[in-house]
């Protein structure tokens, strides 16, 4: 027989595995409610978190630049270079102009990654700006340097240099008519030249003035082919919808232009002794005109 001290302990014994075993179990269950909450968790998990990029160049360009999509493709479905809006199955975008592009990848389980957003601001296609008289009349046997009232300046990516002038210096001893040729590069590699006539004359007289407005236009030039997709009804009958052309690889594609700009001149105003200044969009002679004769249709500030 057991004595009551033995029968008590067996009994705390008892207890004592049966709280064992339970706690045990909680143990178990939570662990495999973990488990099972992170696969779950994991499985609505885009393969792709965060899409990466790289640029075709980030120097200054006066070409399109393209956006890649570096993540691994064996992963991703489809890309959107517009925050989602528009997809397609190449992981590269032809950038056409300066701007802000939000990329995003799906996944091979048509889940979304989160949203990149890059920036692009390496395009100029617009040449430097040149400023001065088209044509200036100087008193035979003065000062003169090709520097003089030219104003050579670039808003964009910046002059890569300072202008040129050919010829570097004119000789006012002989009286004629010198033509001086300008010509500067910006970083992006756009050019501008612009020509001079410059009058030696051996007289004393005054100095008129004359110039014109112009308006600068912006216009479409040299389409090419941008925002390439794949499309079903191209591969299957060789035609595009309505807007688009087909590529040599059989997407469809949207037709971009590139823009241009001219400016479009006014009339001439009347000669005056009013000294005018040249800018971008106002051009301006000047003649000297000798003392005791006309000329016509002179404003005469005396």
């Amino acid at each position: 027989m057991f004595s009551e001290d033995q029968v008590l302990e067996k009994v705390s014994n008892k207890k004592q595995k049966q709280i064992l075993i339970f706690i045990i179990a909680i143990c178990i269950f939570l662990i495999v409610v973990l488990l099972v909450s992170m696969y779950f968790y994991m499985d609505n998990q885009p393969l792709i978190s965060f899409p990466t990029y790289q640029l075709s160049t980030e120097e200054w360009t006066t070409d399109n630049v393209m956006i890649e999509i570096t993540n691994d493709s064996k992963n991703i479905q489809s890309y959107s270079f517009d925050g989602g809006k528009t997809w397609q199955t190449n992981s590269t975008y032809e950038v056409t102009e300066n701007g802000e592009y939000e990329i995003q990848v799906m996944d091979i389980k048509n889940k979304l990654s989160k949203k990149n957003l890059v920036v692009v601001s390496n395009i100029d296609r617009t040449p430097p700006t040149m400023v001065f008289e088209s044509s200036t009349t100087i008193q035979m046997g003065s000062n003169f340097t090709p520097s003089y009232g030219v104003q050579v300046s670039d808003k964009e990516s910046g002059l890569s240099n300072n202008y040129t002038a050919v010829p570097s210096s004119i000789d006012t001893s002989v009286e004629g008519e010198y033509k001086i040729t300008y010509s500067a590069f910006d970083r992006a590699g756009n050019f501008v030249e612009k020509e001079r006539t410059i009058i030696v004359k051996d007289i004393k007289g005054r100095t008129y003035y004359r110039y014109r407005e112009g308006t600068i236009e912006s216009y479409e030039c040299e389409p090419y082919l941008c925002r390439c997709v794949s499309s079903n009804l191209a591969s299957s009958t060789g035609t595009c919808p309505t807007g688009y052309t087909l590529n040599d690889e059989g997407q469809c594609c949207n037709t971009c232009y590139k823009t241009c700009t001219k400016t479009n001149w006014g009339e001439w105003s009347k000669w005056d002794q009013k000294k005018v200044t040249a800018t971008p969009t106002r051009e301006v002679e000047s003649i000297l005109v000798e003392d005791g004769q006309e000329l016509e249709g002179v404003t005469d500030q005396r």
